[in-house]
Order: C-alpha cells, then structure tokens, then sequence
C-alpha cells in the first residue's frame, strides 16, 4: 500500500512478521476469493459485535485487494481425510468421502 502512495493501516505489524514463530506463516491453502471479497466484507460488516465496520480492516480498498492479494489463506492444522498440499480447496478430499 505504501509504494501505491496509500495508508497502510498495517505497516507496523507487518515489519515484525518475520518474527511469528516459523509455524505461525505456513499457509497450506489459497483459494481464489477476489470475486467474493465484496460479498466476505458485507457478511463481516453484519457482524458488527465481532468486528467494528469502522475499523482498519476494511481499510484496503477492495480494487487493491483483488490486485495484490486475490486469495484467502489458510493453514491447515489437521485432517481426516487424505491430502496434499498446497491446497486450493477447503472441502478436497471430502467430496469424494460423501460419494
């Protein structure tokens, strides 16, 4: 955001990124959610005693989002189910269980 000449309301918390824990940054899936952020920002806007619709997290300009970081990220912590990883869907494996 900032070499887009925009506010990062992140800057400070992402310069101690590198200091989580090694287990704390594994991402294992990314789906392709750009097309649904508008929709994923209206559902957590109902929310409001969970997160205030006024806060930093809807900071990022939705076009901006879809352009740098068009995906949700998950890690997985476990499964029943057999896998492999990357992922890049949350329900691999369960569908064909259901069959």
């Amino acid at each position: 955001m900032i070499d887009a000449d925009l506010d990062s309301p992140y800057h400070d918390w992402l310069t101690s990124w590198d200091d989580r824990p090694d287990d704390a940054n594994i991402v294992t899936t990314r789906v392709a959610a750009a097309d649904w952020f508008e929709v994923r920002d209206r559902a957590l806007i109902e929310h409001r005693t969970q997160i205030d619709p006024d806060s930093t997290w809807f900071a990022v300009p939705l076009a901006f989002q879809r352009e740098v970081w068009p995906t949700e990220d998950f890690q997985l912590a476990r499964s029943r189910v057999e896998t492999s990883v990357p992922e890049d869907d949350l329900f691999a494996g369960l569908r064909e269980d259901a069959s």
